[in-house]
């Protein structure tokens, strides 16, 4: 009977270890099936942990922002492209632009200031104006006028005389040829967006700074 039960142990043995070895491989293979998927490559890459969230995936590629942490706006309006003639003025950023300050309502408006031979061009040929305007400076600018033949959008304009004092306040509407000029000569026209003195309270009888040298910025 011992020796019967000797054999029985003997065959059924084997079994045993055999299914046990055949157990081992098979979860090796099922943890190399999903790095691979989570990876996305395969071979000995597809063995690496997932990438964790939040970093980047590759060289020169931004990090994700961690969930609900802030993303600080661009303070720069972007410039649309030209698709008509402008002046070489045009693109340059706002934050880089000279300054002109109005005394008494204490607020400063960013200004292109073109040559001289790109006057007759001024704000003509742009799609839109937004926190900006631009400087025409001449000794010799008399009583002369100004209109808004192929520009396309509202501006107002300010006529300062030599003693830095805004002389009359005006808009021009988009596209007319109406004559806009002051009873009196000036030497600087400023022009803004369409209402942007208004809001601002300015008006005839101000005065104003420019923060940047008009002779030596303004050029022919």
């Amino acid at each position: 009977m011992k020796r019967v039960l000797l054999a029985l142990v003997l065959l059924v043995l084997p079994v045993l270890l055999l299914a046990c070895s055949d157990d081992e491989p098979a979860a090796t293979d099922a943890t190399t099936a999903t790095a691979t998927v989570e990876g996305g490559t395969s071979g000995a890459e597809g063995t690496a942990p997932a990438t964790p969230s939040g970093e980047a995936t590759q060289a020169g590629t931004p990090a994700t922002a961690d969930p609900g942490s802030p993303v600080a706006p661009s303070s720069e309006t972007p410039i649309p492209p030209a698709t008509e003639t402008v002046t070489s003025t045009y693109t340059i950023p706002t934050s880089q632009l000279p300054l002109v300050r109005f005394e008494g309502a204490g607020v400063e408006l960013p200004v292109e200031v073109p040559p001289r031979s790109e006057y007759a061009i001024g704000l003509s040929g742009r799609p839109s104006l937004e926190g900006r305007g631009m400087v025409f400076y001449r000794e010799d600018f008399g009583q002369t006028g100004f209109w808004m033949l192929n520009t396309h959008i509202d501006l107002d304009i300010a006529f300062v005389n030599r003693d830095r004092e805004i002389v009359w306040v005006t808009t021009m509407f988009a596209d007319t040829q109406d004559i806009h000029r002051p009873d009196q000569p000036y030497v600087v026209a400023i022009e803004a967006p369409a209402g942007w003195y208004a809001a601002h309270g300015i008006e005839a009888g101000d005065t104003v700074e420019y923060l940047f040298d008009l002779n030596a910025v303004v050029t022919d």
